[in-house]
């Protein structure tokens, strides 16, 4: 058996006894309805799933609880699904790689939960132990892993964040992007602006968020009237509203405070769902990248270092999510393309550089 990590609302550890929170079975089937990336086994999943086995033997027909991760970008771990299974009063998933505790801390940050190793260790915690005997230590990035949460112009534009966040005793981290171009063949990500990053840890972002959002609210009683904001019509003001990723946060509160006051307020169950399918939209990997491809393997052919950035751009590269997530951005075939370019690429680079020094050494 493999090494699993539960999604738990138990203070001590997922398997303290006494300890009586639990996500319930219908709060967790609630929660898969309304997550577009999940689905509740129905068999159509998985069509082995429930079928036979080679002695003619039937797996159980029926498993309470249990759904699949859809969207793992690799189709789910060792060619099938990623399976969470409800477990009374947690949720479960066995030997997950990187991608998929990523898509566990999400889950419990909406759950109001946290992530939980057989060994009792977190995954959300600076004094977090590494796995051991199981899947070695693949998972204990998350402890110290922070990511971008907003960016400023300067850092004094950013100390009254950094401010309640100390007083909310948040860890961050803070960094200076200096401009200097990242290539990304598709030209999507490459930036020459210098900025100010305001970093935290995956399962900080909630509480960040709401820092923020306070911050913001006590902003408003100082906007000017001549803010752009308030020539925009209700539609792109709900635009806003709903795509929080492509503006600032006060824009965000303020486009929200707007609209309430013009009787088109969002419920707050309502304004999750949407920005969960925005976040679901967001996680789909970037398309047609042909063009790219075929310049990829004509450059490997050709000696090789550009092949190189492509593949390894198309390979490797992560986008992240507003909500800290990180996933891959370009579809399981360009990434497979990319490996292959990038191994042809290494290849070519090799031979050409030993015909040139061949051609050397007879001169």
């Amino acid at each position: 058996m493999g090494y699993h990590l539960h999604i738990t609302r138990r203070a001590k550890g997922w398997n303290d006894a006494d300890d009586v929170a639990a996500i319930s079975r219908a709060e967790w089937l609630g929660y898969v309805a309304s997550d577009p990336e999940m689905a509740l086994n129905d068999y159509s999943v998985d069509p082995n799933y429930g079928q036979p086995d080679a002695a003619g033997q039937a797996y159980d027909e029926q498993v309470q609880g249990l759904a699949a991760w859809v969207k793992h970008s690799g189709a789910g771990l060792k060619g099938g699904y990623v399976w969470f299974g409800h477990e009374q009063d947690r949720v479960t998933v066995e030997s997950p790689d990187e991608e998929t505790l990523d898509k566990m801390l999400a889950i419990a940050q909406a759950l109001g939960a946290r992530v939980q190793g057989d060994d009792g260790e977190y995954f959300d915690q600076p004094d977090q132990a590494s796995v051991t005997g199981a899947e070695e230590d693949v998972l204990a990035w998350a402890s110290s892993d922070f990511r971008e949460f907003q960016t400023y112009a300067s850092a004094e534009a950013a100390q009254p964040l950094l401010a309640a966040l100390a007083q909310q005793s948040i860890d961050y981290r803070t960094s200076v992007d200096n401009g200097q171009l990242a290539f990304d063949p598709s030209f999507a990500n490459n930036r020459l602006i210098s900025k100010f990053i305001v970093k935290l840890r995956l399962a900080d972002f909630e509480r960040g968020s709401q820092v923020l959002e306070t911050l913001n609210a006590n902003a408003l009683s100082q906007v000017e009237a001549t803010h752009y904001l308030f020539s925009f019509g209700d539609e792109e003001l709900f635009d806003i509203v709903m795509k929080p990723d492509e503006w600032s946060a006060f824009d965000v509160t303020l486009a929200t405070q707007l609209l309430r006051q013009r009787g088109r307020d969002i419920s707050p169950d309502t304004l999750r769902l949407l920005r969960q399918h925005r976040v679901a939209e967001l996680a789909q990997p970037d398309k047609d990248h042909r063009a790219w491809v075929a310049g990829g393997y004509i450059s490997a052919l050709l000696g090789g270092l550009f092949g190189l950035m492509i593949g390894y751009q198309l390979y490797f590269h992560r986008k992240q999510l507003p909500d800290g997530r990180r996933v891959y951005a370009y579809s399981a075939t360009d990434r497979a393309h990319g490996l292959r370019i990038l191994a042809l690429a290494a290849v070519s680079l090799v031979g050409w550089l030993a015909l040139r020094f061949r051609n050397w050494y007879n001169y």
